[in-house]
């Protein structure tokens, strides 16, 4: 054990690109570096992003790559392992991000280097990065590499570490359960007036607003929810005084303005497409649904929750470790229409209610989530590596 004076993350894609993975990575690295900690990202270089730049105090190495998929992939894995060798005084540790193969890249180089490295895994169960790598021969043979060079992999819920945990074809890899972590400053309520006018800046009344912020893929089912939405409106007989705002864009995006259009409920859905800031949009939300059938841990939920909205979600992943029945939100099963729908008219049932679990949400955000005690526990992680 000995003290980190410096951490390489190591991300396939990193900022301007942002997804939930990239977005972690980000702020992990902004946490690191005000506390002193000297962060380098080494990762592809994008668009017409500079080769090299400074983003608050954290430095950014942007590597050429060849081609696209997978010759993109194995030249900036080759790419990344050079690096790692050439830099290795420059770091005491790499922490890569998502189980792709520059993690491989990284665990190779610890072999050679002496260094320590963690790799964070992606994903929900079922969709998790183990279960797909099962899939494919490359994949396998990455598993029993991880196996042999003996990585931490950082598992982001309860549900893939139990699994992995228990599973005798895994018994090789070195598991720690850790989880992502809030800005809780950015993040943060606003007062019953200030909410009020952000619903009506964003050209909403004083309804209730359901809020789902992500991606809009087969998995999120959040067409599913739509047309639970558009019955529950059909099954009450005064209109409930509530919206549903969807924020993101994706694969199902056509599916979902269909379904909208098709239902007959544009009145009471707002498609709003992506959106860089999303701070005026929890603002405004009363609460954050999360409809998926396989999750890992929302970075959007957690924000939500920082922002002192009540949750909505499938009973999987990570939600079930940040949400409380009753007190913070309402947990279901994704697959079920009765219990979405018990959801949405208990939540709709009692204005008060959601402002009461929100207040509970913030609470656990801080406590549990708050990206300064994120930092503090990832740093005894490296340590310990």
């Amino acid at each position: 054990m000995g003290k980190i004076n410096s951490v390489l993350m190591l991300s396939q894609t990193f900022y301007p690109a942002i997804g939930g993975s990239e977005k972690q990575a980000l702020e992990l690295s902004r946490a690191l570096a005000a506390r002193g900690i000297k962060v380098v990202v080494l990762t592809r270089r994008i668009e017409n992003a500079p080769p090299r730049e400074t983003i608050d105090g954290v430095a950014v190495r942007r590597l050429r790559t060849l081609g696209s998929g997978a010759v993109d992939s194995i030249v900036f894995m080759i790419k990344s392992f050079f690096y790692l060798l050439k830099n290795a005084a420059d770091y005491d540790v790499v922490h890569v991000h998502l189980a792709s193969s520059p993690a491989v890249a990284a665990s190779l180089a610890s072999m050679v280097t002496g260094k320590r490295s963690v790799v964070k895994l992606g994903g929900g169960r079922g969709v998790d990065e183990i279960t797909l790598s099962m899939k494919t021969l490359l994949g396998r043979l990455k598993l029993k590499f991880f196996q042999f060079a003996g990585p931490e992999l950082l598992v982001m819920n309860n549900e893939v570490y139990n699994w992995l945990k228990n599973e005798p074809a895994f018994s090789g890899l070195k598991l720690r359960h850790f989880r992502n972590g809030v800005d809780t400053g950015k993040y943060s309520p606003l007062s019953y007036q200030e909410k009020i006018s952000a619903k009506s800046a964003l050209g909403f009344e004083n309804f209730t607003i359901f809020l789902f912020v992500g991606r809009l893929s087969p998995e999120k089912r959040i067409k599913e929810f739509v047309e639970t939405w558009a019955e529950v409106f059909l099954e009450e007989r005064v209109k409930p005084r509530m919206r549903l705002v969807i924020v993101g864009k994706g694969p199902e995006s056509e599916n979902i303005r269909k379904a909208v259009n098709d239902l007959g409920v544009s009145e009471t859905v707002t498609l709003a497409g992506a959106r860089d800031d999303l701070k005026p949009y929890y603002g405004a939300a009363d609460v954050f649904v999360l409809p998926s059938i396989s999750e890992g841990l929302s970075n959007s939920m957690l924000e939500a929750m920082a922002c002192g909205d009540a949750i909505m979600a499938g009973r999987v992943g990570g939600a079930r470790e940040a949400v409380v029945e009753g007190v913070n939100g309402c947990l279901f099963d994704p697959q079920s229409r009765q219990e979405i729908k018990a959801c949405i008219k208990k939540l709709m049932s009692d204005k008060t209610m959601p402002l009461k679990m929100g207040e509970k949400s913030r609470e656990i955000a801080v406590n549990k989530y708050s990206m300064a005690k994120v930092t503090e526990e990832l740093l005894k992680i490296y340590e310990e590596a």
